[in-house]
């Protein structure tokens, strides 16, 4: 499925590159009895410049040629037909592919110069954000440990706890940004592992909800699965990994004294699962990239977080053969639907 996704990506900037010399040759058909067809090329080098700009060398090389092809085919005399009445045709014709490889080099230059661009800025960022993230925890499990390492501290038993208990919330906090990261580096390498076999949802919930219980405490959360709900064929470690991150969201994101609504239902040859909160809930312009890596939703409140941990349920997810979606409730919060092929 990622391969087919990938063959789709590779192939879709060729395919629009296509449909835009489609568009200038059915303008061209309307004005080519008002305008000289060596005026209607611009329109073609307009074609050329923007599939160069917004995908690169390739596509606007071959928006270049196809180009030149339907200039001749269907605007010069005579038409439907690759032959040329006048050479003064075949001199704009080679004109026109020079200077459409010329533009569309050095626009897709510029193009990989402004990712490029884009590409530092964000991975300065980023390690910076990352680099907080990492240090936080440490210095908060060095300091406790520090404290504790200092005997002429004086501190009675109910400190010691506590101090060891912060430690182990942050040693915790510490391993799970880690795994994190190695899990989004498997993912770009496509050397994620599944390995799938029929388990129990509320399994998975179960022992989700256990490493949770520090952060849940009176938390209502409400699960809602039928009795006779079948066994899903699915890796319990990483779909317990995608359930963690969706309620560890749902328990920051909403305020205390509202209830976690997990709820499943079964189809003919699939399921869908949504874990629905009523906290703030997600901007709109925010829902469809809330999945990619790294992103956060600006937020008033500083609430600790890379913005890996949904890019990860995806992954996880549609390595599975299913989709991960969210959407804004009518009241209020937000419902992460997940729908997974039983089979």
């Amino acid at each position: 499925m990622q391969k087919t996704k990938t063959i789709r990506k590779k192939i879709y900037p060729y395919l629009i590159s296509i449909g835009l010399v489609f568009i200038m040759t059915l303008f061209g058909e309307f004005v080519k009895r008002k305008l000289e067809p060596t005026n209607i090329v611009m329109f073609y080098l307009l074609a050329v410049v923007i599939a160069a700009i917004r995908w690169g060398q390739g596509p606007a090389i071959v928006t270049s040629i196809l180009s030149v092809l339907a200039f001749d085919f269907f605007l010069v005399p005579p038409y439907l037909t690759l032959s040329v009445a006048d050479l003064e045709y075949i001199f704009t014709f080679i004109a026109f592919l020079i200077v459409g490889v010329i533009v569309s080099t050095l626009a897709s230059k510029t193009r990989e110069q402004v990712i490029q661009r884009q590409k530092e800025k964000l991975q300065t960022a980023l390690l910076s954000s990352i680099s907080h993230d990492l240090r936080t925890p440490l210095s908060s499990v060095t300091g406790s440990l520090s404290v504790l390492l200092d005997n002429d501290a004086g501190l009675d038993d109910a400190t010691r706890k506590e101090l060891l208990e912060t430690a182990f919330a942050e040693s915790d906090r510490l391993n799970r940004l880690v795994g994190n990261l190695l899990d989004m580096t498997r993912m770009e390498a496509g050397a994620l592992q599944i390995n799938r076999k029929a388990c129990e949802l509320r399994d998975v919930l179960g022992v989700t909800l256990e490493q949770l219980k520090e952060k849940i405490e009176a938390r209502n959360i409400r699960i809602d699965i039928p009795k006779d709900f079948p066994e899903i064929s699915m890796d319990f470690l990483f779909m317990m990994k995608v359930f963690f991150n969706l309620l560890d969201n749902a328990l920051k994101y909403s305020p205390v004294h509202t209830p976690i609504d997990i709820k499943a239902t079964a189809f003919k040859d699939k399921v869908r699962i949504e874990v629905k909160d009523q906290g703030i809930g997600i901007p709109q312009g925010d829902l469809k990239r809330i999945f990619e890596k790294f992103y956060r939703v600006e937020r008033p409140q500083k609430i600790s977080g890379t913005g890996l941990g949904l890019s990860i349920c995806k992954g996880i997810i549609e390595a599975h053969g299913g989709q991960i979606t969210a959407e804004n409730n009518l009241n209020r919060g937000t419902t992460f639907i997940i729908t997974i092929p039983l089979a």
